[in-house]
């Protein structure tokens, strides 16, 4: 089903609204209030899957899926953290490394997400049944995906808050500490995101749960 988000320096998200351009064309996704010192940009991007029948919509989306380590999904989200600050002296502190203390402030951190999902085609005027089908497909996928988008605002919010109160530290180590700070929380993130994928069955209970999915 869905793949999790990935995380990297940032990898994450999608939502529930979608926003339409001037085409009509739906390309962003709208994932509610940001946390404090976040700026989420959210895109949505479609592959095409033209078919006449389940048994040609199913076969369409393995071959065009979005690929990650070598598997077909439906669907796929990934985002990329960045942070910026704005670096603040402390106080000095004459010892004996004659060290002088800074701290990051006015954190900002920028989630830029895009969620790969399917769009079909039809060849031929599909029967009711499998409108339903792709209804309920389509309301299982973009709710799978909308947990791992929470999982990563949430730690793009996280890390935000843990930048901000960074107390001082030696001026020449505060990047690597500050990314350091920021990492720990993206490696936590990825066991989050494993473990929704694995409750979750990669969405298939979203999908059931989406007025029992069944087959025409």
């Amino acid at each position: 089903m869905a793949r999790d988000l990935i995380a990297r320096l940032g990898l994450a998200a999608v939502s529930l609204t979608l926003v339409s351009d001037c085409t009509g064309q739906k390309s962003h996704v709208d994932l509610g209030p940001a946390p404090a010192g976040v700026t989420v940009d959210a895109k949505l991007q479609y592959y095409d899957v033209t078919a006449a029948s389940l048994t040609e919509l199913r076969r369409g989306m393995l071959q065009l899926g979005p690929r990650w380590e070598g598997r077909s999904y439906q669907a796929v989200t990934q985002s990329q953290f960045r942070w910026a600050y704005v670096v603040e002296p402390a106080r000095s502190m004459v010892d004996s490394a004659s060290s002088v203390l800074c701290q990051p402030r006015k954190v900002r951190v920028t989630v830029q997400t895009v969620v790969v999902f399917p769009r079909w085609n039809p060849s031929a005027e599909p029967d009711s049944a499998m409108i339903e089908w792709w209804h309920q497909l389509n309301a299982g996928l973009m709710e799978h995906e909308r947990g791992h988008a929470r999982l990563s605002v949430r730690t793009a919010g996280d890390i935000a808050k843990a930048l901000e109160g960074m107390g001082p530290v030696p001026c020449d180590d505060l990047a690597r500490q500050v990314s350091s700070a920021g990492q720990q929380r993206i490696i936590v993130e990825r066991r989050q995101q494993v473990e929704y994928d694995r409750s979750t069955r990669h969405g298939a209970t979203q999908i059931e749960h989406a007025t029992r999915l069944w087959s025409p």
